[in-house]
């Protein structure tokens, strides 16, 4: 049986992730800062008593957490939990360079050695130029401190990948979404703003641009990528998508979310727009790009099977349905 061990599993994807490859017959171990008895994603997917649970941080694993291991999926998220989040260059350092770093030690003097999958982000790739189309072979170009912590970890993959043998495999995801997602992201807030009956929303980097996915087509992205995970050692492969390939700017995305409040019968939000974010803005524009992910599609033979408007409509149901948690 195939053993894996999920880094920040007590999260939206961890607790995804983990259903899946339960269901799939994997060995699933949980690490998280999360206490077991708050883990409710874990709960939500009914499988909190099927993971073995770490409660700790990535950045005090040990080679005996790793005994026995054959993937480790470091989908850690930690800058998220920190005091001023991405507005601390100290705890967005601390949160997303040195967990990962310590993770490649440790397996580095392990004789067996786990495969690593990292998710990364475009947002390593974002500082290049308006209107670039971003590639598997696009090297890290940062315009945030986040988009840097986040280009520093992949290089360190494939530099402990080249010298010391690391297994790994660098994903680059869009920006995630669906059920049990977290509210203070763009999709969750919004939604959960609209079924409180808000009238008003302030939108920060109002033409910047973003790919969207939705969780469903993550998981299945992770279906094929898992049970052949050799094929893909040192690669970096786009887990990024929506059916269409659609790249919207936010105020696009709210007004998505709008027309699919109408339709289930709600009050829609008007828009009021904000500054951009620190990085937001290459050579006085806001963040446009494209994205080709051919060399991943064929490889992997996957392609995303949800619309926006698909997935944002079953994120909203998911959200009317679990109003409780978001007190």
């Amino acid at each position: 049986m195939t053993n894996v061990l999920i880094c920040g599993g007590a999260g939206t994807l961890g607790a995804g992730l983990s259903r899946l490859l339960i269901d799939k017959g994997y060995n699933v171990s949980v690490l998280d800062i999360i206490r077991y008895d708050e883990a409710w994603k874990l709960s939500d997917a009914g499988i909190r008593d099927k993971v073995e649970y770490l409660w700790k941080s990535t950045v005090d694993i040990t080679e005996k957490d790793l005994d026995g291991v054959d993937i480790v999926v470091d989908c850690g998220l930690a800058v998220a939990d920190r005091p001023e989040g991405t507005l601390s260059p100290e705890h967005t350092l601390l949160g997303n360079l040195l967990p990962p770093l310590h993770l490649l030690e440790v397996v580095k003097g392990m004789k067996k050695k786990p495969f690593l999958v990292y998710p990364s982000s475009f947002n390593a790739r974002y500082g290049h130029k308006v209107n670039t189309t971003l590639t598997e072979e696009t090297f890290p170009m940062p315009s945030t401190q986040y988009g840097w912590t986040k280009g520093a970890v992949e290089l360190l993959y494939q530099v402990y990948n080249k010298s010391f043998g690391v297994p790994i495999v660098i994903l680059v995801v869009g920006s995630g979404y669906g059920p049990r997602m977290r509210s203070d992201e763009l999709v969750g807030r919004y939604i959960l703003h609209t079924l409180q009956g808000k009238k008003e929303f302030r939108l920060r980097s109002p033409e910047a641009k973003r790919m969207w996915s939705y969780a469903g087509d993550f998981l299945s992205f992770y279906d094929k990528l898992i049970d052949n995970i050799e094929a893909y050692n040192g690669m970096v492969l786009h887990c990024a998508g929506n059916k269409g390939d659609r790249v919207v700017t936010n105020t696009e995305l709210t007004g998505i979310i709008n027309s699919i409040a109408k339709k289930k019968g709600l009050e829609p939000m008007s828009v009021v727009p904000m500054p951009y974010e620190a990085g937001e803005m290459i050579d006085g524009k806001p963040i446009d790009f494209g994205v080709d992910s051919s060399k991943t599609r064929q490889l992997l033979k996957w392609e995303p099977k949800f619309t926006l408007e698909e997935g944002l409509s079953a994120t909203m149901d998911w959200f009317s349905k679990n109003m409780d948690r978001y007190k």
